[in-house]
């Protein structure tokens, strides 16, 4: 699928980001039980089940000459979906993309989705400075602190949530962040209300597979996918086949 948010972090050269004073501060956004316990939860924007859905969704929001706030975020979304999805990415235009939602982030404070959504998008900027590994670094670490951030100040922020984990899930293990992509998918999991169909549900899943596996929790995570695999009608199964064919490899060694 180019399927909804794609890849939203992949950073396997950051060196030392997290360390103990950003894990303590994360800290703050688990456990479930402790933390969250207003079941008012703010559902994700959809942004489309699918890279074609996206395009219909945007073409239309581009036909407003005047949109409003709620047009402008959505759009804004949809654009960062995109991208995370494009064979064509450049460093440039996810620039645009981060400055656009800094710009409208610093205007709505409360919009803790987009700021979210900016925190991900400056950390995925990191991917294109492999050669810097300072400015690399640097990118990660504000990232994740501003993601963080929005989910510390809104932790029943269901589409912060989502961006936070699929971000987190993609992270390499020793970054240590995937139990928060755990809890924060499982959030989203529970008390989402998608649209009617398959493909939101099977989208959580494959990303908490991959976090559930990178906290070390492999039968679940082989069971998550194995389902996934094994549904004819999901668009995550070939990913999943094989993320299967990773893990067994990894532990036939």
């Amino acid at each position: 699928m180019k399927h909804l948010i794609k890849v939203l972090l992949i950073t396997t050269w950051i060196t030392a980001c997290s360390d103990q004073a950003e894990l303590k501060a994360s800290n703050t956004n688990t456990p479930i039980s402790k933390k969250i316990i207003n079941e008012n939860y703010a559902q994700p924007t959809f942004v489309g089940a699918s890279e074609e859905e996206q395009l219909n969704l945007l073409k239309k929001l581009n036909l407003s000459k005047q949109p409003d706030n709620e047009q402008i975020r959505k759009k804004l979304l949809i654009e960062l979906a995109l991208f995370s999805n494009s064979d064509l990415q450049t460093a440039l235009k996810l620039e645009r993309i981060t400055e656009k939602l800094e710009q409208f982030a610093r205007v709505n404070q409360q919009d803790f989705e987009i700021l979210a959504a900016y925190g991900n998008a400056l950390s995925y900027q990191a991917i294109f400075h492999q050669d810097n590994l300072g400015k690399m670094n640097l990118l990660s670490r504000k990232g994740m602190r501003i993601m963080d951030r929005a989910i510390k100040e809104a932790p029943n922020n269901l589409g912060a949530r989502l961006l936070r984990g699929i971000s987190y899930a993609n992270m390499p293990a020793f970054l240590n962040r995937s139990r928060f992509a755990s809890v924060d998918l499982t959030l989203v999991k529970q008390y989402s209300t998608p649209k009617k169909n398959d493909a939101f549900t099977d989208f959580i899943n494959y990303y908490l597979a991959m976090a559930l596996a990178k906290n070390e929790e492999i039968k679940q995570a082989k069971k998550i996918w194995l389902a996934l695999k094994n549904n004819p009608n999901s668009l995550w199964r070939d990913k999943a086949s094989r993320r299967l064919k990773e893990v067994d490899n990894a532990f036939s060694l």
